[in-house]
């Protein structure tokens, strides 16, 4: 099988999104003012094996995790990590700061480390933006202004001041994530909704890793929640207007049309890899939610 290329780290990430170069293999941050007029203003559905803290001072954008839709805006501060399949489209120009780092850039800082891997922002189906107010925003954005001008210093030190602004950022990030998102009531119905999203994303990216051998099923699904899968089908029909077999379909039909996008694989291999049996039902699925066949879905 062909190595898949999905963006799979700070280099390949920038160079896909035509911007600019990456100041190491495992930080950078910018501008977006930086970036030259080649940067794409509207992305296909990508993976990256990077984590991005984005900061938008002006402009607007739609934005999409998954299955979840997001409107950005001046103000507003948002989260990407690898598990995350993503897209954007740009509606006016931006203004703010990209980060983009690594796992291998916070390994050895244990406080970092914990920050960045228990923050709520970064999990599979957790809410990936914040709305800042005009007092924490302009806060905010001298912090990432300070963090800037250290990256681009002749600092011997600076990626180690780095890391210190980082920290600071997450700890703010944090903080303003829990104020937005911890006072919000979740009902059962809609918590056995996320619990199915968890679950259905968790499983797509570990088909990408390779570390599963076939698709679950909406019983196996119903079974991790701990209910029966005719009640599960039940709650997800009220809340979201689909059933369980067409959440986890169009889920599936993003898997493979970030992979017709942003691999070389052939259609045979999209079609075992996602653990269809053959090409013949990958294509008539993909046929069926698309009205395109993924040969044609290519070109």
């Amino acid at each position: 099988m062909s190595k898949q290329k999905y963006y799979q780290n700070i280099f390949a990430l920038l160079r896909g999104l035509k911007t600019v170069q990456p100041l190491s293999e495992d930080f950078h941050i910018h501008k977006f003012s930086d970036t030259p007029n080649t940067w794409v203003k509207e992305t296909s559905i990508f993976r990256s094996d990077t984590y991005s803290i984005i900061l938008l001072t002006k402009g607007e954008a739609e934005y999409k995790i998954g299955l979840s839709e997001y409107h950005i805006t001046e103000g507003s501060i948002y989260f990407q990590a690898p598990q995350h399949l993503r897209y954007y489209n740009r509606l006016s120009e931006w203004q703010g700061y990209v980060i983009v780092f690594m796992d291998s850039f916070f390994e050895d800082h244990p406080t970092l480390k914990k920050l960045v891997t228990e923050f709520d922002g970064f999990k599979i189906t957790s809410k990936v933006v914040v709305q800042l107010s005009d007092e924490i925003l302009s806060e905010t954005e001298q912090m990432f202004q300070h963090l800037y001008d250290i990256s681009y210093s002749k600092s011997v030190h600076r990626f180690a001041k780095a890391k210190s602004l980082l920290e600071l950022v997450m700890h703010q990030s944090t903080e303003h994530y829990n104020y937005q998102y911890s006072n919000q009531k979740e009902t059962k119905q809609n918590r056995i909704v996320k619990q199915f999203e968890q679950i259905v994303e968790k499983h797509l990216y570990d088909i990408t890793q390779d570390n599963v051998e076939r698709l679950i099923t909406i019983s196996e699904i119903a079974s991790q929640i701990n209910i029966n899968a005719t009640y599960l089908g039940e709650v997800l029909k009220k809340v979201t207007g689909k059933t369980p077999k067409e959440i986890l379909s169009d889920r599936i039909v993003l898997e493979a049309r970030s992979l017709l996008n942003n691999t070389d694989m052939a259609i045979n291999e999209i079609a075992y890899f996602l653990k269809f049996q053959d090409a013949s039902n990958f294509t008539k699925f993909f046929k069926q939610k698309t009205g395109v066949s993924p040969s044609d879905y290519r070109l």
